[in-house]
């Protein structure tokens, strides 16, 4: 393959961000663009000035660790979503997300979809699908979002292997020559003809 894919290259670029994150039940981000352009980005993890779970160990989790039920995690957990996050830098540097597209490795959860509707978002993408363990609460939030009149585009979407391996590749590469250097001093000569055939090639 020769490059990944517009869905490909900003998902994998969520996946990056990803890293990021403090959260230890969720790596998630968050890339919001337009026209293909990067308007912001965004992780999950705990509010400015607050702990990080991870700072206690890989398997702490403050609300888990109170015995914070799932219905009530939300008044528990310092964290702060990756789509919210990404939606708060926005705000922060006056970065408008009229028509904008979400990229983000989780399925929004309602509490998000909200707030991604009052920005402006128009299309969300995302890699996994938003489980928890209220399966009828979240088949009816995934049915609002998929119909909501203010979103055009509610889709799942994945990375090609052949992507997946091509990003592998060059994260473990290197970004030294590939090819040998020209010579300054050499003077050459130009072959019109095989610079034409490449233009009226890429015109096709």
């Amino acid at each position: 393959m020769n490059r990944p894919s517009w869905h490909e290259y900003f998902l994998m670029l969520a996946k990056l961000v990803s890293a990021r994150s403090t959260c230890n039940s969720r790596k998630i981000g968050a890339i919001i663009v337009r026209n293909n352009r990067i308007l912001a980005t965004g992780y999950n993890g705990a509010v400015h000035g607050a702990p990080h779970c991870t700072d206690r160990g890989p398997d702490f989790c403050l609300r888990r660790s109170i015995g914070a039920h799932d219905g009530d995690k939300y008044n528990y957990c310092l964290s702060s979503h990756a789509e919210v996050n990404a939606i708060d830098q926005a705000a922060r540097f006056g970065i408008s997300l009229d028509n904008a597209v979400l990229y983000c490795t989780l399925e929004p959860c309602n509490w998000c979809f909200k707030q991604l509707i009052q920005a402006g978002i128009r299309e969300i993408y995302f890699e996994e699908a938003y489980e928890s363990r209220n399966k009828q609460f979240d088949l009816y939030w995934r049915q609002i979002m998929e119909s909501h009149d203010n979103i055009s585009v509610f889709e799942q979407v994945s990375i090609s292997e052949a992507s997946r391996e091509m990003m592998i590749s060059v994260i473990e590469g290197s970004s030294a020559r590939t090819m040998p250097a020209t010579d300054p001093n050499e003077s050459g000569v130009i072959e019109a003809s095989s610079l034409q055939s490449f233009i009226h090639a890429s015109k096709k």
